[in-house]
């Protein structure tokens, strides 16, 4: 991809956003992104690598210390390894929903939901 084809700030936030969980290997692939590059984050004196091109990952480590997205690292590895991208915020539409009552039946608890299962190394 060339540098005037490359994703702009809104259109990543808007990818990134716009779905559940986003592996990185899936951000490279949607916007053809160099599969070799690797750079560094940080937030909070936490660092990690990244598998994306310097600029891409400037723009993630931006919303990452902006709480718009999250970071999920590897654990295979002794790194810190980005994985993968998740959004920090709850649907607005399923936060109304609830709120009123209306909506599709789906209602958010967080008091008893469960913890996300981890992905344990098999030894």
């Amino acid at each position: 991809m060339s540098a005037s084809k490359r994703p702009s700030t809104s259109s990543l936030r808007r990818y990134l956003t716009s779905r559940p969980y986003i592996a990185v290997a899936d951000v490279r692939r949607r916007f053809g992104l160099d599969p070799e590059a690797m750079s560094v984050v940080s937030r909070n004196g936490t660092t990690a690598y990244v598998g994306l091109p310097e600029r891409e990952a400037s723009k993630l480590q931006d919303l990452w210390q902006r709480d718009e997205v999250g970071v999920e690292l590897s654990v295979e590895v002794r790194a810190p390894v980005v994985v993968g991208v998740f959004p920090m915020r709850i649907a607005r539409f399923l936060v109304d929903a609830s709120r009123s009552g209306e909506g599709n039946g789906v209602v958010v608890d967080h008091a008893h939901a469960s913890p996300p299962a981890r992905n344990e190394p098999i030894r």
